[in-house]
């Protein structure tokens, strides 16, 4: 069965193997982050509605977790704000009723978690990672690019009600953005909104896969360790690592059906190297390889060589 939906299960650096579930079109967003690996937002906006309908995601989870797949996590996620869908109280109350023994983690911008009726409709979810990326309202201007009525100040308040009213673990992910989040004064910053909040763990992140400004460059090892020397008395706090990956690859030529396709449909999310595709799709590494380079031959796809490998995403 082929999904539009759902993807995956994929590796996450912060959750292990995930199942991703994309809940509005791709990049609508009510941000437009400089590093997000999907790119560019294309539709910026604040109205929270049933951008696709609740009842197809639930044919397709359904369709899937009937297998009873290995899992770590069920997360919302994938190109653009999942609490922009109006539906996504509904999916959770029918993922803790017929498939209880899944954990459903939302992974989300912030800008709506000050919203009593979001937070009703996430009172089942295990564990929320909410951003906050900026310590005063020019960063968050530089980095999340939001619509001029969206504030810091406003997403500040939003993590802090959220926190008061659900029962859910609580992530902080800090993005740091070099030359612009991470100076000395700003540092201190985070560590005074930290402290408010009161997170279970707070998560440092830099960029990983190619972002959609290329000047927003890979953390260095000192610069997140000042973080992590700042906040570490306040709070837990950790530098997301690189995922270790299982061996999911079969030994045998396995030849899959749709090969290119399924590729295609995975690096159009976000972009994946060949270990991430591996995961994703357990074949032989050769096979992977061999469609790859074929794929790059008939100019369907480009590569793009960071820190972590050489990553592969549709040409555009």
């Amino acid at each position: 069965m082929g999904y539009q939906y759902i993807f995956g299960p994929v590796p996450s650096r912060r959750l292990g193997s995930s199942l991703g579930v994309d809940i509005v079109p791709f990049k609508t967003c009510s941000m437009d982050c400089v590093y997000c690996e999907c790119g560019a937002t294309t539709c910026l906006t604040l109205e929270r509605k049933e951008y696709i309908p609740v009842n197809d995601i639930l044919k397709e989870l359904d369709g899937f977790l009937s297998t009873r797949p290995e899992l770590n996590y069920i997360t919302f996620s994938g190109g653009g704000e999942p609490t922009l869908n109006s539906g996504i109280g509904r999916i959770v109350a029918h993922l803790k009723t017929n498939f209880p023994q899944y954990k459903i983690c939302l992974l989300t911008n912030s800008t709506f978690l000050g919203d009593r009726a979001l937070i009703e409709e996430l009172k089942n979810i295990d564990l929320i990672v909410p951003s906050l990326d900026a310590s005063t309202e020019e960063e968050f201007t530089a980095i999340n690019k939001p619509p001029p009525s969206l504030k810091l100040s406003d997403i500040i308040n939003n993590l802090l009600n959220f926190r008061k009213h659900s029962s859910a673990l609580f992530w902080l992910e800090l993005f740091i953005v070099p030359g612009v989040n991470d100076s000395d004064e700003s540092i201190k910053r985070f560590v005074k909104i930290i402290k408010e909040i009161k997170p279970d763990k707070v998560q440092l992140n830099s960029l990983d896969r190619p972002g959609t400004e290329n000047w927003v460059k890979s953390v260095s090892h000192e610069s997140a360790n000042l973080f992590l020397e700042a906040i570490k008395p306040h709070a837990e706090v950790e530098i997301i690592a690189k995922f270790k990956y299982a061996n999911n690859a079969s030994s045998e030529k396995t030849v899959s059906d749709n090969l290119e396709d399924k590729i295609m449909k995975l690096i159009s999310r976000r972009p994946f190297t060949v270990e991430d595709i591996l995961f994703a799709l357990p074949l032989e590494r050769t096979l992977i390889e061999n469609t790859l380079a074929s794929l790059e031959k008939n100019g369907r796809i480009s590569t793009e060589k960071k820190d972590r490998g050489t990553f592969y995403r549709p040409k555009i």
